[in-house]
């Protein structure tokens, strides 16, 4: 029993020993920022931004908003970039309690303790706001992101144009930790729009495939098992960029293009690149600049005046081989040199 309490308080020190180191870290670098000694910009707040998703989408959404709090005068960090160490979303709030952040950004993971650090956060005074995911439970101040109302209704028109006769298997690929009311009203609103919307003696089979989306080997293994199983899907529904990354890499691999029809979600250099070759018919595109401007705009607004709207909706768009030239026109985006999928 003593050597069990032994051990438990050295882990405990450990921890604690770890995360001080952390926080040591942290504060060392924003003063490094606000030093007067040679051309370093200076700052009068610091938020930091949690996420354990590292997509291209995510970056894009770190980056427009990491923009948008310089032009106020503020600084927005990643937190875990630049150590050596893995931290989970909570581990990573709780390293913003301990430096007195100004605010934080979190894009949901799923994982159970998350909202009661949310909470912690709350109680000692830093306002946070969710991105993406929302955890309205919580004690966030608010929400920027896409209803699932919004995306099952867009959704829902895009499926009307891609059914055959009789009734379609389609597949929606389901990320782990997505909440379920989120889910439930995404997948609701589609059957909703599919069965007011498509012509008589065209019906959809919903079904859902959960997907842990921070580990692109089982994002693959999914899409394969889909693919190469006895029940086929005739049209496969992404929800992130990955999935759809590793959806169009099957589809070539397995020789599936035209048999299977992806809707994909997010505009990445492979996904362009996929609907300029007509290999799927769509992606779903959400405005990313928008989202970090919105996102850190509610941490500002907090702040100063501590209110805020709960909900900051963000514009969720699709892109078609018909449209997908001016989308990069209108994006500036350059030519790839290579095939990104080679």
């Amino acid at each position: 029993m003593k050597k069990a309490f032994l051990a438990m308080t050295a882990m405990l020190l450990a921890s604690t020993l770890i995360l001080l180191g952390t926080v040591a870290y942290y504060q060392k670098k924003v003063q490094s920022f606000v030093s007067p000694e040679g051309s370093m910009k200076e700052y009068d707040h610091h938020y930091l931004f949690v996420s354990a998703d590292r997509s291209g989408m995510m970056q894009d959404v770190f980056k427009a908003a990491s923009e948008s709090a310089d032009r106020a005068g503020g600084y927005l960090e990643w937190c875990g970039s630049g150590t050596d160490n893995s931290y989970t979303e909570a581990e990573c709030i709780n390293i913003s309690i301990a430096m007195r952040a100004d605010g934080i950004l979190v894009c949901p993971d799923g994982s159970n303790d998350l909202a009661d650090a949310i909470d912690r956060a709350s109680d000692a005074g830093i306002p946070v706001v969710t991105i993406m995911r929302d955890l309205p439970d919580s004690k966030r101040v608010s929400y920027a992101g896409v209803s699932g109302y919004q995306i099952g209704e867009l959704y829902g028109g895009r499926l009307i144009s891609m059914l055959h006769e009789g009734i379609n298997d389609v597949c929606l690929l389901e990320n782990k930790g997505t909440g379920k009311d989120d889910t439930q009203l995404l997948y609701t609103k589609m059957i909703q729009s599919v069965n007011s919307g498509a012509p008589s003696g065209k019906t959809i089979k919903l079904r859902t495939e959960e997907v842990d989306n921070f580990t692109d080997f089982d994002t693959e293994e999914v899409i394969r098992n889909l693919l190469l199983g006895d029940h086929v899907p005739d049209i496969l529904i992404c929800v992130d960029s990955i999935q759809t990354e590793c959806a169009i890499q099957a589809l070539i691999g397995y020789n599936l293009v035209g048999d299977v029809q992806v809707i994909g979600y997010y505009a990445t250099e492979p996904i362009l690149h996929a609907l300029r070759q007509q290999l799927i018919p769509v992606t779903m595109t959400i405005d990313t600049a928008q989202l970090g401007e919105d996102s850190v705009q509610a941490l500002d607004e907090y702040r100063k005046l501590k209110r805020v709207n709960s909900y900051y909706n963000i514009a969720l768009d699709s892109i078609t081989p018909r449209t997908v030239d001016a989308y990069i026109e209108a994006h500036e985006l350059g030519e790839e040199e290579e095939d990104p999928l080679s």
